[in-house]
């Protein structure tokens, strides 16, 4: 997305171009999270697919969310590289570049399907919640299809960007983005919203059994992807504000926007690397295994002693 900002970039006054202090700076910060976003969303991955207990069918829409959102590491690592040559450290020539195309479509599908499993996970959710003896006998052929039509979605807006770098399509644009991404984005800050507040108008004042067992584990399971749904709209909000203001006409970048609009980046980084954090202080069972993982990988291995008379 950064990138194709480049064309109202260089329409502006060459006081409001980065620093090469700053642009060192922010390759810096944007490649610690890339670091960040990898490690820890590959540990999740790691951790799921290593403890039985924690494949549930409610978690395979929260392993899908890891997977997306370790990519999104790919993506920041992109993105550094762009602002380097926007910064002239190095050159990057994009004009009529194949693999530019590509990239320009994996940088729109990762950071999209991780959104749209965000919204996938608050409507499977507010199902648990309302319908939680018809969610338990929901198939995993299911939540395979919702899987799916994630990526399916995420795959048509990288389509339909990269029509447009080729000019098949002809879209109204906002640096670089058609308008109607923005209008989707906007569909799913919706349906998020209106699922959990909905989710919790149930709790408050529905009277449902608390001595249940896998009732209560519902209902801590909602509780923890609320949260992890709620940080990651105060991380992603920021940048969608600012996006939404670049749509009204007499909007101007000036420094202080610019230098803004990388710091909501920055943020908008952060939200995907944020959920490993929260699920090893909300998930018990997670933090066990990723605990009991750790330190099988780090404890120093004995050594081996070959007797004497063996040699």
């Amino acid at each position: 997305m950064m990138d194709n900002h480049s064309q109202q970039e260089n329409t502006t006054s060459s006081a409001f171009l980065l620093s090469p202090f700053e642009c060192i700076a922010w390759i810096t910060v944007f490649g610690i999270e890339a670091v960040a976003i990898v490690t820890l969303n590959a540990l999740t991955i790691i951790i799921y697919v290593k403890e039985r207990s924690l494949r549930r069918r409610s978690m395979y829409l929260v392993i899908n969310l890891a997977v997306a959102d370790m990519f999104v590491g790919g993506f920041v690592i992109y993105q550094c590289w762009s602002l380097g040559g926007h910064c002239d450290f190095w050159t990057t020539n994009s004009s009529g570049n194949p693999f530019y195309l590509v990239i320009i479509a994996l940088v729109t599908v990762f950071p999209l399907a991780s959104l749209t499993n965000l919204a996938a996970i608050s409507l499977e959710r507010t199902h648990a919640t309302f319908r939680p003896f018809k969610h338990r006998t929901v198939k995993k052929k299911a939540f395979g299809a919702v899987i799916a039509v994630a990526w399916i979605t995420a795959g048509l807006f990288a389509t339909i960007r990269v029509l447009n770098e080729f000019h098949i399509l002809h879209l109204d644009l906002n640096h670089g983005f058609p308008i109607p991404f923005v209008w989707f984005l906007l569909l799913f800050l919706l349906i998020i919203t209106v699922s959990y507040s909905s989710i919790a108008i149930k709790i408050v004042c529905g009277n449902q059994s608390h001595r249940h067992g896998s009732n209560n584990r519902e209902r801590k399971l909602t509780r923890t992807l609320f949260m992890v749904t709620i940080v990651s709209l105060l991380l992603t909000l920021p940048h969608i504000i600012l996006l939404l203001l670049s749509l009204v006409p007499s909007f101007k970048f000036t420094y202080i926007t610019h230098q803004l609009n990388y710091f909501f980046f920055s943020l908008f980084f952060a939200n995907s690397f944020v959920n490993p954090v929260l699920y090893t202080f909300r998930i018990p069972e997670f933090r066990r295994a990723l605990f009991s993982f750790l330190r099988r990988r780090f404890q120093p291995q004995p050594d081996q002693n070959f007797p004497l008379n063996n040699m």
